[in-house]
């Protein structure tokens, strides 16, 4: 098919498809270039660096530091195409480095295991030491007995400690890569060689300061002591020896102690005299020898019970012997015996422990005496048992009972009463408990039954889990403080109880006025109650006025118990007894606490 163009001249077909088709062509390469530009993007997404760290197969996680191209860079980050340069960087490790290539798809180092970094480390100890402690974070080393060591460690900050039996020493050391760390140690030491004449006598070597350095037999040899001076003291049974000793380096400095002593034999008619040193120690019992006493004049005494004691004055000479024999002067120990042996026959035994008593201070140790005084002890506590049992003390007498056995153990009259009283004790206890339950009441009622009309007024009570003195001194203050009440009487009637009688005196005019009696009673009744008890006895002045001569009056006052059994009662006359009540049982709960304090202090009607 043949066309025309714009000028007019014919078109082949082969320009008529280019011109019909170059669109299609210009869009077709636009379509490869974008793929082309797509398929880039995709690829460069993909294209990333990837790895692992370790430092000598553990993780080194954050201290590793990777770079690519100088710049740090992270496992599975983006990276360009071309030449590339990649290091991996630890403080412990040795570093890795290399030069790629990098296309599409990136690359993977997988695992980079970075060798350790190792340095040498080298330690001199003179003398040697017992203990060498190398103490680092990856490494750690002890030795004996060594002079040192010389080893490849991890690089790190290590501690050297060197110990000896009197001396240590510690340093500290940076090991970095490829270099040599020297710790030298060269402690001052020296030694004592300690030997005495005495083979069972021991020995303390101390610091200035008497601290306690070294202690034990003779003879010994104490090494590894620093240069210095040292209190060196022995001791052999009571004696003691001491001296400075000096230490020098690397020498054994030898001592040599030496007690000296003299002996001294004593002897006495009669024999067991003690012998007592003018410095208050006591020797023994003559006959006696001494053979350990320091040369010098020695001075003692020997003392006898019932003989006069003798002061006397021995010269001590190193290596010898001397003697001292003498008679004392002595009082009978029969006479105490005789009258013990009667007191025991006639039940008296209280006399006979005495007697037996003074019989051993006699004669000490005296194997009759010490038998009798056991069994007039225990005779004298069954007698006493007895007693108690008769006043119903069943357990004061059982304790009794226990002592007479340890004196005779085995004694059948003991044991049989000790299980008598055993028996009777829980009935004891419980008159016990229902004694200190009613006794508040007890001394109460008896304390009243004295007191004019007191039984026609009420009694009222109160409980605190507070101490019977606490009570009692909180009451007796807490009275003392409120203007108009005074104290006046105060005491223990029973045991484990209290009794007060506060007064109040009601002032009036012309014939009114009288007197309110406080009787408080407080007690123990149980080991975390304590019992109040208290009656408010209100009584009114009566005047009997009468005229003896002319012009002479005379006014025989007495009191009348405010009641409706012994007066008339007005208003206000029982408004005076309802207050009298509410104010002493105000004071009384604000002293035991069990009330918040009144805003204004109670005050007596008129």
């Amino acid at each position: 098919m043949n066309t025309t163009n714009s000028l007019g001249s014919p078109e082949t077909p082969l320009l008529y498809w280019r011109r019909v088709l170059r669109p299609l062509w210009w869009w077709l390469l636009l379509v490869l270039v974008l793929f082309g530009i797509h398929t880039h993007q995709r690829l460069m997404e993909k294209t990333r660096l990837n790895f692992n760290i370790t430092l000598a197969g553990q993780p080194a996680f954050p201290e590793a530091t990777a770079t690519f191209d100088g710049q740090p860079i992270a496992s599975g980050q983006n990276i360009s195409l071309g030449n590339h340069q990649f290091m991996v960087t630890h403080p412990k490790g040795v570093a890795f480095k290399t030069n790629l290539f990098v296309w599409y798809g990136g690359r993977d180092f997988g695992k980079i295991d970075l060798p350790r970094a190792t340095g040498t480390l080298s330690v001199s100890v003179n003398p040697p030491a017992p203990r060498i402690y190398v103490q680092g974070p990856e490494f750690n080393v002890t030795l004996t007995n060594s002079d040192g060591i010389t080893t490849t460690v991890p690089t790190d900050q290590y501690v050297v400690s060197v110990q000896y039996r009197h001396w240590q020493g510690r340093q500290q050391v940076n090991v970095s890569e490829n270099n040599r760390s020297f710790l030298p140690f060269t402690p001052s030491l020296g030694a004592l060689h300690l030997s005495c004449n005495q083979s069972d006598a021991t020995y303390q070597l101390l610091g200035l300061n008497d601290e306690i350095l070294e202690s034990g037999d003779f003879p010994a040899t104490l090494v590894e002591l620093p240069v210095n001076s040292y209190k060196l003291a022995a001791f052999h049974h009571n004696h003691r020896w001491s001296e400075l000793a000096r230490v020098n380096n690397g020498t054994t400095n030898p001592i040599e102690v030496e007690f000296k002593y003299g002996t001294a034999v004593l002897e006495t008619q009669p024999a067991g005299a003690s012998v007592t040193g003018s410095d208050g120690h006591y020797w023994g019992v003559t006959p006696l020898q001494l053979t350990e006493l320091q040369p010098g004049i020695w001075y003692f005494t020997l003392q006898l019970n019932n003989f006069e004691p003798v002061t006397a004055a021995l010269e001590i000479t190193a290596y010898q012997t001397n003697m001292v024999s003498t008679n004392l002067t002595s009082k009978s120990y029969t006479g105490a015996m005789r009258s013990a042996r009667q007191a025991m026959s006639a039940a008296n035994y209280d006399r006979a422990v005495e007697s037996l008593n003074d019989a051993l201070r006699s004669q000490p140790n005296d194997l009759e005496a010490g038998s009798l005084l056991r069994e007039a002890n225990g005779q004298w506590s069954i007698q006493r048992a007895e007693a108690l049992g008769k006043k119903g003390d069943y357990i004061a007498g059982g304790l009794e009972l226990k002592t007479a056995l340890t004196y005779l153990p085995g004694n059948e009259k003991a044991g049989q009463m000790a299980a008598d009283f055993k028996q009777h004790e829980p009935e004891q206890r419980e008159q016990m408990r229902i004694e200190r339950l009613n006794r508040p009441k007890t001394v109460l009622n008896a304390d009243l039954a004295r007191t004019l009309d007191a039984d026609l007024f009420d009694s009222h009570e109160f409980k605190s889990p507070k101490p019977y003195r606490e009570i009692e001194s909180a009451i007796v203050n807490a009275f003392q403080a409120q203007p108009g009440f005074r104290l006046t009487r105060h005491n223990s009637p029973q045991p484990e109880t209290f009794l007060l009688e506060v007064v109040q005196d009601i002032s009036g005019v012309l014939l009114s006025g009288g007197q309110r009696v406080c009787v408080i009673v407080g007690g123990q009744t149980k080991d975390n109650e304590t019992q109040i008890l208290f009656k408010v006895l209100e009584y009114k002045t009566k005047h009997n006025v009468s005229m003896p001569g002319l012009l002479a009056f005379r006014d025989d006052q007495s009191t009348v118990a405010v009641n409706a059994a012994r007066m008339e009662m007005t208003d206000k006359l029982q408004n005076r007894v309802i207050e009298g009540v509410a104010n002493v049982t105000a004071i009384i709960e604000l002293a035991i606490g069990q009330t918040p304090p009144p805003t204004t202090p109670p005050a007596a009607t008129p």
